[in-house]
């Protein structure tokens, strides 16, 4: 059975893989909740393409995607 949900260990591993990347951005859940999505919470202006780039290889071996909400880009 597959999932498309995000769960914590998730989100600790994307922020990891971005670190790996030496980027100071991180993602965190909404109100602890992975379900109603995430929020980038960029630093130091960091490039956003390199950002999804680095979380797409990441959720590629989830057979997941990563999008921006056209209405707020965190």
């Amino acid at each position: 059975m597959f999932t498309s949900q995000v769960d914590m260990k998730m989100v600790l591993e994307i922020n990891k893989s971005l670190r790996d990347h030496h980027m100071l951005s991180e993602v965190h859940t909404y109100s602890g909740c992975a379900t109603c999505g995430l929020r980038l919470m960029r630093k130091n202006n960091e490039d956003i393409n390199m950002i999804l780039d680095i979380i797409q290889d990441y959720l590629d071996t989830k057979w997941m995607k990563v999008s921006l909400n056209t209405y707020d880009e965190e």
